[in-house]
């Protein structure tokens, strides 16, 4: 027979669950002092205007068919990895003579707003935390965590009293955050207050989140790892007669084996004249002999990206023509790389930048089967920063500090040839120059070719 001392045990097994799920996510992020510097650092470059983030939601119950990974921006300031919260920044107001001025010293610089626990869904989705449970606080390190039912009361109640309000918006959004997503909340926004100054939070981000904290470098160097691991993988077992998919399943069971949690990006592993697509993803088609392949392929751990590629010979060797435009591409890779260091831009028009470095090695080194330069066939950017998300925000200005994370990827491709060729690399940059990531995994032609002979 149920009794109310049952009732009470459960409940309490319950709410152990929960500080258990809690304190596993945190064992994957950093320390809630981290998140507490970002949001007052946001703070500080955001005077005078009010900062609202929205993280993720996920559908109810039965419909939450996708595993929930939470908005890149949201997870940066607050570590927080559930679905339904939302974040309200509240610098304090530098202009004492504002009527507002008395009562805003008064109110929390910042909230974590929760969606209360919906005990039908959770047997579907798994135990979430309770905004009311008082260890909630130290768990997620928000001195005020309060009830989603509050938001929109206390948003208006904010608002009175500064001029803007900062916020994620659709108009700008890269491949990060969807429009779709950034639309739906900004109208959450506008019906609320629907006079208010609305501006884009976007470059404030950009401009913390390009240099990476130590955490971060070591979730970064973790997702390296792990997919440096599902390249040599696959330069051991690719062979003619395989499938483009088949290779790109071993990668990614052996990142997620290591501990990556998704791909960073979807493999792109194309062969043939399918190595000169960039963003290649069908993976569809069988690797024939004499093929070069191009893996583009990388992990995604505890929320940080990696992105590396490299070209094999299926046969494992190359011919003498991929070879040639193999080494013109590694040599161009490597010109690049000798230039990065602080200060330097990664702006394709300056003409220090490590860009115009490999597309002039390029264009000077060989020839296409007509006898013409091959700087033409060096179709795309040289480098990204890389983070939370595999394209990561960056700040207008391009100029290299310690502690930035980018690639370096020079390629080539001649589709009447059927060789496309890219190496990409992820290097850190330092105070005296830079370092490369992914130094583990060969690059050298007898180094690729030794590990592929069977």
């Amino acid at each position: 027979m149920w009794t109310n001392w049952g009732a009470r045990h459960l409940r309490q097994a319950l709410a152990a669950v929960v500080l258990l799920a809690v304190a596993a996510q945190a064992q994957e992020r950093e320390p809630v002092e981290v998140y507490q510097s970002r949001r007052a650092a946001l703070r500080e470059k955001l005077k005078d205007s009010l900062i609202v983030l929205f993280g993720r939601d996920e559908g109810p119950g039965p419909d939450a068919l996708l595993p929930f990974r939470q908005e890149n921006n949201f997870y940066y300031l607050t570590g927080y990895n559930y679905p339904g919260a939302v974040l309200l920044l509240a610098p304090p107001l530098q202009d004492r003579r504002s009527p507002f001025w008395e009562e805003s010293s008064r109110l929390p610089r910042e909230i974590l707003f929760l969606p209360p626990r919906e005990r039908g869904h959770e047997q579907w989705t798994g135990p979430k935390p309770d905004p009311y449970d008082p260890a909630i606080i130290t768990q997620t390190g928000f001195a005020v965590v309060k009830g989603t039912e509050a938001l929109e009361n206390e948003i208006r109640r904010y608002a009175q009293g500064y001029p803007a309000l900062y916020t994620l918006q659709p108009e700008t959004m890269s491949e990060e955050t969807e429009s779709a997503f950034a639309k739906e909340n900004f109208e959450k926004l506008r019906a609320m207050l629907p006079f208010a100054k609305i501006r884009e939070v976007r470059d404030a981000l950009a401009g913390l989140r390009e240099v990476k904290s130590e955490g971060e470098l070591k979730l970064i160097r973790r997702a390296v790892d792990c997919s440096i691991e599902a390249h040599l993988a696959a330069m051991r077992e690719t062979q003619p007669g395989q499938y483009e998919y088949q290779i790109a399943a071993l990668m990614k069971y052996t990142f997620e084996r290591a501990g990556c949690e998704r791909p960073a990006y979807g493999p792109i592993v194309g062969s043939g004249i399918r190595s000169t697509i960039l963003h290649y993803n069908r993976n569809s088609e069988r690797v024939e002999p004499g093929d070069v392949l191009l893996l583009d392929v990388g992990g995604e751990y505890a929320h940080y990206a990696a992105d590396l590629t490299r070209t094999l010979p299926a046969n494992g060797r190359f011919t003498p023509r991929q070879r040639e435009i193999y080494e013109i591409v590694l040599g161009a890779q490597k010109a690049a790389l000798n230039a990065v260091k602080p200060g330097v831009s990664l702006a394709r028009r300056d003409p220090d930048s490590p860009y115009q470095i490999a597309y002039k090695y390029i264009n000077t080194h060989g020839k296409d089967s007509n006898g013409q330069p091959l700087g033409k066939y060096f179709t795309h950017g040289l480098s990204h920063h890389v983070g939370l998300y595999v394209h990561d925000l960056a700040s207008s200005q391009g100029r290299l500090e310690p502690g930035m994370v980018i690639t370096i990827e020079p390629g080539i491709y001649l589709p009447e040839e059927n060789i496309g060729v890219r190496i990409e690399d992820m290097v850190l940059v330092t105070k005296d120059g830079h370092v490369l990531l992914s130094e583990r995994l060969p690059r050298e032609v007898e180094e690729i070719e030794k590990l592929m002979q069977k």
